[in-house]
């Protein structure tokens, strides 16, 4: 299954599996998006048409999230895989939807840290408050001179 990365017209994109999510957690994601960026293209499947139409495989909250922004285009992991295999996809990523371990939060404020990202930086980036990225051994750290 070859991928390739590609910016694709939301108005050309069919959601095969749609579902609803709450609008406070969607107004997070619109708001991370709006604040870092898309972390993670989307991916779709051509589906042969003649009008150029793809089926989501996943990314149905970022698709709508890049709409509700005024977006018409949105980065997209685009592939080519049979129909029945593009629902059966989307119906797993569903179900299999992971909320990272409080460990792998941990794990990540530390990697950000390292990497110089400030504590407000580093809570806009994951999606968190400021007062829940602590640095290593206590309480958040001042902010560094400038």
């Amino acid at each position: 299954m070859k991928e390739k990365i590609e910016f694709v017209p939301l108005d050309k994109i069919r959601v095969l599996n749609p579902r609803s999510r709450e609008r406070k957690k969607f107004a997070q994601i619109v708001e991370n998006i709006r604040l870092v960026g898309l972390k993670k293209p989307i991916k779709v499947s051509r589906t042969g048409s003649k009008d150029g139409v793809y089926d989501l495989v996943y990314g149905q909250g970022r698709m709508e999230a890049f709409r509700a922004l005024g977006h018409d285009r949105i980065p997209a992991i685009v592939v080519d895989i049979p129909s029945e295999d593009r629902l059966l996809m989307s119906l797993v990523e569903n179900m299999a939807r992971r909320y990272p371990r409080r460990s792998d939060v941990v794990r990540e404020i530390q990697r950000l840290l390292a990497a110089g990202d400030s504590q407000k930086q580093i809570a806009r980036k994951l999606g968190l408050s400021e007062s829940s990225v602590c640095a290593p051994g206590g309480p958040p750290a001042p902010p560094p001179e400038r």
